[in-house]
């Protein structure tokens, strides 16, 4: 099967390493804010990013991997910002203050709808 590459930015790296062990038809890449920061390029062979917005703090990197044009989805952590990203073209956006098992068979649903996932 063709994996599909996803890069992943989670600044505490337990939201990665969750997606690493329940989805492994998916191969996901760590990525390094340091990177987004200081304008190094992004790889646009990446089917699509996810972005774990943990705080007000992050939006600022949030918005600099939207100008790169390749599909983002965002795991919000933060409850200020619940509905908040909804009319953004090309985000999907998924709230992650609920249970694990919630959110887990939400992200299921949409990996298998994005990359058409067979269990």
């Amino acid at each position: 099967m063709d994996q599909s590459k996803v890069l992943v930015f989670d600044d505490f790296h337990y939201f990665s390493r969750f997606l690493k062990y329940e989805f492994k038809d998916i191969k996901f890449l760590t990525g390094n804010k340091k990177a987004i920061i200081y304008g190094n390029e992004i790889n646009t062979e990446l089917s699509l990013i996810v972005f774990v917005f943990y705080s007000e703090d992050d939006l600022i990197d949030l918005l600099r991997l939207y100008t790169h044009g390749i599909q983002l989805l965002i795991c919000n952590h933060c409850p200020k910002f619940v509905n908040k990203f909804g009319n953004i073209k090309n985000v999907g956006v998924l709230d992650c203050l609920e249970t694990k098992r919630g959110y887990r068979d939400d992200l299921r649903v949409y990996f298998d709808e994005t990359f058409n996932l067979v269990n």
